[in-house]
């Protein structure tokens, strides 16, 4: 090797070893401020060049029927959102999937198919925002720049706060290199990142966190139960399902933490038989937590236990014919053709046995379980999104597959054929995120053209697409 070629190799080799002398805090501090500086400048170019489908702001499509409550009642104090309907939104409510539906006054009413989780979770960066467009005097309606902004900087942060809850339960199981290269893995490779600078006011990115943080709890729970981590627990998946029901299937996952064979199970459940006043608590808790929908749909439908999506055309769950190949293959919006990252953390999978037994279980049922629930969804392709996004939730239990395969691999050869694949897998996802981005591939109904295509071609196409 020449002089030359050996500075960068050195540089590179001093640049890991000056990180290696960093705390893990220190470290993780570090990468988040280079997620969340990266994030930023992703957002003012995405918005800057206009680069959104029909050049849309921040709060946009379902993302504006999950915030639309916080200007409804805080602004127009109006839980029925016809205020903000009429002065604000008009043709993009129905967009946004918000309906009609009979009033128990005569008439019609609209109605919320989407949980007031995500506005719960924005509501301190709602106040910021609004003390910005009053020092600004900018529009007092929910929807002008400071709002905006409030929307993305709200995203911004609960990804960010994802990812540290995710690589803190990591670093419990596994060595520090490993988290290190699991969670840069996950961030851009498992497609995370787009929840933080594309589709910031989607659900996917507050969902993250709150799965991040119950795994976390969860963990706190199994070592030692005591009122607070439990209470802790139920107000997290409270939350979970004022964000989106179907994501209570986390439940399986905090269940079978601890259980290290499914014949183990009914020991597991004497188990928290004896904590039956824990239990009591967390239950009380969670009901609580899931108050506002209840009373929301109770106002809206005179019922606290409607279906939300009664009203909407084709959008159900089909339990009994998942559609697994399109969820999982498609070129349309299948989970591994678009982020095959997650392949990896399949395989690897199984190595949980060695690593974190404690998981193993647990990991797998609830993967398995939400993946045929996700499929279920009668509009499978959910929209307009880039890849699966409906399983973006799961990947703080799918980091635990792929830490468990980068710590079980130990020879230099083998660790290079990994390192590449990574490598592969995430450029492949990052080039789907920006190639979205910039519109050379569709928000729907993508084929094997587009997608190869897209390679030599990132100009914007001019995209006919119709379901």
């Amino acid at each position: 090797m020449t002089a030359q070629a050996a500075l960068p190799a050195r540089g590179l080799r001093g640049l890991v070893a000056h990180l290696e002398t960093w705390s893990d805090r220190r470290l993780l501090l570090a990468f988040l401020a280079a997620v969340g500086i990266l994030a930023i400048a992703s957002n003012a170019w995405i918005y800057g060049a206009k680069l959104t489908y029909f050049d849309q702001p921040p709060i946009r499509g379902d993302g504006l029927s999950y915030y639309v409550y916080l200007p409804a009642l805080l602004i127009d104090h109006d839980v029925t959102l016809r205020t903000t309907i009429a002065r604000s939104l008009g043709e993009q409510a129905a967009v946004a999937g918000i309906v009609q539906v009979p009033s128990r006054s005569g008439g019609s009413v609209p109605l919320d198919p989407h949980g007031v989780g995500e506005a719960i979770m924005m509501l301190p960066f709602f106040a910021v925002g609004e003390v910005v467009a009053i020092a600004s005097a900018s529009a007092r309606d929910g929807f002008s720049w400071p709002y905006q902004a409030a929307a993305v900087a709200s995203a911004i942060v609960y990804v960010l706060a994802g990812l540290a809850l995710m690589a803190s339960v990591l670093r419990r199981f596994f060595s520090r290199r490993t988290v290190v290269i699991t969670t840069v893995a996950m961030t851009f490779g498992a497609a995370v990142f787009q929840y933080a600078s594309y589709d910031t006011t989607l659900s996917e990115g507050y969902s993250f966190f709150l799965v991040a943080l119950t795994v976390r709890i969860t963990l706190a729970v199994w070592r030692r139960p005591r009122v607070a981590t439990v209470v802790g627990l139920a107000a997290t998946l409270g939350l979970v399902g004022l964000v989106r029901p179907t994501d209570l299937v986390i439940v399986l996952f905090c269940a079978l933490v601890g259980v290290s064979r499914p014949r183990d199970v009914p020991a597991r459940a004497r188990a928290l038989l004896r904590h039956a006043d824990l239990l009591a608590i967390g239950a009380g808790v969670f009901i609580v937590t899931a108050m506002p929908e209840l009373l929301y749909l109770d106002r809206i439908t005179g019922s606290p236990f409607t279906n939300p999506y009664e009203g909407s055309d084709d959008a159900h769950l089909t339990l009994a014919s998942p559609h697994l190949v399109g969820v999982l293959f498609s070129v349309r919006k299948g989970l591994f053709f678009w982020t095959p990252l997650l392949l990896l953390a399949v395989a690897g999978l199984p190595l949980l046995r060695r690593h974190a037994e404690p998981l193993f279980l647990g990991a797998v049922a609830y993967l398995l379980v939400t993946t045929w629930v996700v499929a279920s969804w009668s509009q499978w392709w959910y929209g307009g999104s880039f890849g699966m996004r409906a399983l973006i939730d799961a990947m703080p239990v799918f980091a635990l597959g792929l830490a468990a395969l980068c710590e079980s691999v130990r020879r230099p050869r083998r660790r290079m054929i990994l390192a590449g694949a990574l490598t592969v897998t995430t450029l492949l996802a990052v080039h789907g995120m920006v190639a979205y981005w910039l519109k050379a591939i569709p928000y729907d109904q993508t084929t094997w053209h587009d997608y190869l295509h897209s390679f030599v071609d990132y100009h914007a196409q001019a995209w006919d697409i119709s379901d």
